[in-house]
C-alpha cells in the first residue's frame, strides 16, 4: 500500500516527496495546512503526557528528573502499580481510576456477569469508581479494555468483550456526571468492536470518549469515521509512535508524520492528545517524547501542535 509522509528538511525534503510521487512510490502530497512548526518550536512547547502506566522499575526521583529534563509537566492518566512514584508526583501526576477494578471483575466474573450492572460486584466496583472521581480526585477513567485480543503489553488484559455493554454504558455515564473522560483500550480490526464503539459513545452524548492509541490498530480513514460520527469522542496517540510503535500500524516515527495523520490531526485538532504509554527507564521514555516532539508535533501547525503537546489534555483532565 502506498504510504506518504510528512518529511522535514527544506528544499531536499520537498523535492524527495515530490520525486517519489512522481515516480508511483508514494500517493501525492496533501494540500499543506500550514506551515510546520519545525523540531526547534517543538523542543520549546511543554507537554502533558496523558497516557503513560507508572509501574515498577521506574525509581520515583528518576522520574521526577526524566520528566524535568524532558519538559513534561504532567503524566498518568492510566493505570499503574508504582505507588511511590505516583505519590511522589503530586499534582504533577493524572489520577485515573478504575483499571484494576475492570480487570480484577474479568479476571473473576463469567461474560453474562460481567456486563451487567445488576451483578452485585459490578454494582461494587461502578461504586468504588464514583468514590475516586467524587471523593480523591480522579481526572480519568481508565485506560479500560474492551478489545485488546492482540495490542496489549500485558497477558492479563488481552481479551475482548462487549463494548457497549450495561456496565460500560453506566461507567461512561459516570464519566459524564464528572465530567471526566472514558479512556478505553479497543483494537480495531473486529467490526462488531467499532460498532459498539460508536453505540457507547450514543449513549451519553454529553460524555467525552477517549479511545486509548487511536484505536492501536486503527487507521487515519477509521479514526475520521468514528469523529465524524460522534463529536464527543476524542483519542490519544500513545504507542502509535516510535519507539514502541514500529509497523504498518506507526503514524510517527522520529522524523516522520504519515500525511493521512497529518491531514486528519488538522482537520480535527480538539481531538487528540499526546502520551508515552509505558518505559521502563528513563532512556526508553526519554526516546518516546524525543519523537513526540520531533517526529509528531514538529510536522504540525504550530497551532495544532500546541494543543496535542498539553492544552487539548488540561482541557479533558480539567487540569487548568
Amino acid at each position: 500500500m502506498k504510504r506518504a509522509f510528512v518529511i522535514r528538511g527544506g528544499s531536499i525534503g520537498r523535492w524527495l516527496v515530490v520525486g517519489l510521487w512522481l515516480a508511483g512510490i508514494v500517493s501525492p502530497p496533501a494540500r499543506a495546512a500550514g506551515a510546520v512548526l519545525g523540531v526547534d518550536g517543538a523542543m520549546a512547547l511543554p507537554i502533558v503526557d496523558a497516557h503513560f502506566h507508572v509501574v515498577q522499575g521506574f525509581d520515583a526521583a528518576a522520574l521526577i528528573e526524566t520528566l524535568d529534563r524532558n519538559g513534561v509537566r504532567m503524566t498518568g492518566g492510566a493505570g499503574g502499580n508504582n505507588v511511590a512514584a505516583m505519590m511522589a508526583l503530586g499534582r504533577r501526576f493524572i489520577r485515573p481510576a478504575g483499571q484494576h477494578p475492570w480487570l480484577a471483575l474479568h479476571r473473576s466474573l463469567d461474560e453474562a456477569a460481567f456486563a451487567s450492572i445488576e451483578t452485585p460486584a459490578v454494582r461494587q466496583a461502578l461504586a468504588t469508581i464514583e468514590g475516586e472521581l467524587r471523593d480523591r480526585g480522579a481526572r480519568v477513567i481508565g485506560e479500560i479494555h474492551v478489545n485488546a485480543l492482540t495490542t496489549a503489553a500485558e497477558p492479563t488484559s488481552r481479551f475482548k468483550v462487549a463494548a457497549d455493554s450495561a456496565a460500560l454504558k453506566a461507567l461512561f455515564a459516570l464519566a459524564g456526571k464528572y465530567g471526566r473522560p472514558l479512556n478505553i483500550h479497543a483494537q480495531w480490526d473486529h467490526p462488531d468492536t467499532v460498532r459498539q464503539v460508536g453505540e457507547l459513545a450514543a449513549s451519553s452524548p454529553q460524555a467525552r470518549l477517549m479511545v486509548a492509541h487511536c484505536g492501536s490498530n486503527a487507521g487515519a480513514a477509521d479514526m475520521r469515521r468514528l469523529f465524524e460520527r460522534h463529536p464527543n469522542v476524542v483519542c490519544d496517540l500513545s504507542a502509535r509512535g516510535w519507539p514502541l510503535q514500529k509497523n504498518r500500524h506507526t503514524v510517527y516515527d522520529e522524523r516522520e508524520l504519515a500525511r493521512d495523520w497529518q491531514q486528519l490531526i488538522e482537520d480535527h485538532p480538539d481531538r487528540f492528545a499526546v502520551g508515552v504509554d509505558l518505559a521502563a527507564d528513563a532512556a526508553a521514555y526519554e526516546a518516546s517524547v524525543r519523537a513526540i516532539r520531533s517526529g509528531l508535533l514538529a510536522n504540525l501547525s504550530p497551532a495544532t501542535a500546541e494543543k496535542l503537546a498539553y492544552r487539548n489534555a488540561e482541557d479533558w483532565f480539567g487540569l487548568r
